[in-house]
């Protein structure tokens, strides 16, 4: 029998996507974020969710921002193709751990790289 005890729980990661089967959108300009469930038995699909994207010609709404946070804050990490600085540090703050290293990556194998990243 395996020990699984170093494996992590099940861990959500959201994704901003164009629905291309890529990680190929930037934070600010997300209309919504496919959600995934990851864990040792693989990856699913979770769910999309809808939000107002906060990038406004250059500008971040505040407001709009503190919303998508709120409706990720379920989820351990999120993958972005790029994500500012300000918004990067809030998301944290949130315990949501945003990431670009997978940028224009195939979402489910950035998906399991991230998580095998996360295994203790």
């Amino acid at each position: 029998m395996t020990d699984t005890s170093a494996y992590p729980a099940t861990l959500k990661v959201a994704v901003a996507t164009k629905g291309h089967g890529q990680v190929d959108l930037h934070f600010g300009h997300a209309d919504d974020f496919h959600v995934y469930e990851v864990d040792k038995n693989g990856i699913r699909f979770v769910e999309k969710r809808v939000v107002e994207h906060y990038c406004q010609g250059g500008f971040g709404d505040e407001d709009k921002r503190e919303v998508i946070i709120r409706a990720l804050a379920d989820c351990t990490g999120l993958l972005v193709a790029k994500v500012g600085d300000g918004p990067k540090k809030r998301l944290q703050d949130a315990g949501i751990e945003a990431s670009d290293a997978f940028a224009y990556g195939a979402t489910e194998e950035s998906i399991q790289a991230w998580y095998t990243g996360h295994q203790g």
